[in-house]
C-alpha cells in the first residue's frame, strides 16, 4: 500500500513528460514550417485578399484613389461581350490542352514503362520541352510561324500545300490553334512524369495473376493499371487545369491577346483591363471571378479524387 502514492506520482510525471514532449514537437514543427507559411501568406493570401477588396472599388489609375462602388465592377464586367468571349476562349484553351496533354502523356508514359532499348535516354529527352522557358518557347514559335522568314511557311510551300506565305498569327482562329499546340508541346512532359512515376508502383503481382487467369493487355490496363493510375490522374488534371487556366506568359507572348482579341483569355483580359484600359476595378473583379471558378472546379476534382481512392480500398 505504501508504494501506491509513488506509482501515482510516477505516472503523473510520465504523462506530463509526454505532454511536454508533444508540445515541444508541435512547436518545432511550427517553427520549421513558418518560413514557407510566411511566404504563402505574403505572396499568395495577402494579394488575393487585396484583389478581392479592390474589386468593390472604383480605382483611379493615376492616383490610385479608391471609391467604394459595391458590385458595380461585376455588373459592368458581366455586361461586356469581351468578358464572355474571353471566358469561352479560356475554356477552349484549358479543355483542349488538358485533354490532349493527358492522352499523349498517358500513351508516352505507358510506352516508356516498357522494357525498351534506350529507355533511360528517351525518358530524359521527353522532359526537354518542359525545361524550355515560356519566353524562349513563344519567341521560337513566333519565328517559326513568321510569314517572311518562318520555317513552317517555307515547308508548306516546298510541299506545294500553299502558294504564298500565310500570317498564321494574324488570324484569330489559327493564332489560338497554334497557342494550343505550343501549350501541348511544352506541358505534356509534366503529365508523362507524373503518370510514369505512378506506373512504377503498380503491383506486379496483380498483373501476373491477371495474365495467369487469361486476361489480355486491354483488360489488364482497364481493371488494374487504370484504377491504380486514377488518383494521380486526377491530381495531374487538377494541377494542369489550374495552371493552364491562369496561364499568361505563353498566351500573351504569342500574339499579345490579338489579333482582334483572338487569343485573349481571362488572364490576358486582366492585363488588358489593368494596364491598357486602366480599369483597375474591373480587372480585380475578373480575378475574383476566376478565383471562384477555380474553387468550383477544384471542388469537383476533389470529389473525383475521393471516388478514385475508394476504388483502391
Amino acid at each position: 500500500m505504501s508504494k501506491l502514492p509513488f506509482r501515482s506520482l510516477s505516472s503523473d510525471h510520465s504523462v506530463s513528460s509526454v505532454f511536454s514532449l508533444a508540445i515541444s514537437d508541435y512547436l518545432l514543427a511550427l517553427l520549421m514550417v513558418s518560413p514557407a507559411l510566411l511566404l504563402v501568406i505574403v505572396f499568395a493570401i495577402l494579394p488575393m485578399l487585396v484583389g478581392l477588396y479592390a474589386s468593390f472599388f472604383h480605382i483611379e489609375a493615376a492616383t490610385l484613389k479608391m471609391h467604394f462602388n459595391g458590385i458595380t465592377n461585376y455588373r459592368w464586367l458581366l455586361k461586356k461581350s469581351l468578358f464572355w468571349q474571353s471566358l469561352l476562349r479560356s475554356f477552349i484553351w484549358v479543355i483542349s490542352t488538358t485533354v490532349i496533354q493527358f492522352l499523349l502523356g498517358l500513351g508516352i508514359s505507358l510506352l516508356l514503362h516498357q522494357e525498351l532499348k534506350g529507355r533511360n535516354l528517351a525518358r530524359g529527352m521527353v522532359l526537354f520541352p518542359y525545361l524550355v522557358p515560356a519566353v524562349v518557347l513563344s519567341l521560337t514559335w513566333r519565328f517559326i510561324l513568321d510569314p517572311t522568314m518562318g520555317v513552317f511557311n517555307r515547308m508548306l510551300m516546298d510541299f506545294g500545300l500553299i502558294h504564298r506565305p500565310i500570317a498564321f498569327l494574324g488570324n484569330p482562329r489559327s493564332a489560338l490553334i497554334f497557342v494550343i499546340i505550343a501549350g501541348i508541346w511544352k506541358y505534356t512532359p509534366f503529365v508523362v512524369l507524373m503518370l510514369l512515376a505512378r506506373l512504377q508502383v503498380v503491383p506486379v503481382e496483380l498483373e501476373e495473376a491477371a495474365k495467369l487467369d487469361g486476361a489480355g493487355s486491354w483488360q489488364i490496363f482497364r481493371y488494374i493499371t487504370l484504377p491504380w493510375l486514377m488518383p494521380v490522374v486526377v491530381v495531374t488534371l487538377l494541377l494542369r487545369t489550374i495552371w493552364t487556366f491562369r496561364q499568361f506568359d505563353i498566351v500573351y507572348l504569342f500574339a499579345f491577346g490579338g489579333p482582334l482579341f483572338g487569343t485573349t483569355t481571362l488572364p490576358v483580359l486582366i492585363h488588358y483591363l489593368a494596364f491598357d484600359a486602366q480599369q483597375l476595378g474591373p480587372a480585380a473583379a475578373t480575378s475574383a471571378l476566376m478565383l471562384l471558378l477555380l474553387l468550383a472546379v477544384s471542388w469537383g476534382y476533389f470529389a473525383w479524387y475521393a471516388q478514385a481512392e475508394e476504388k483502391l480500398l
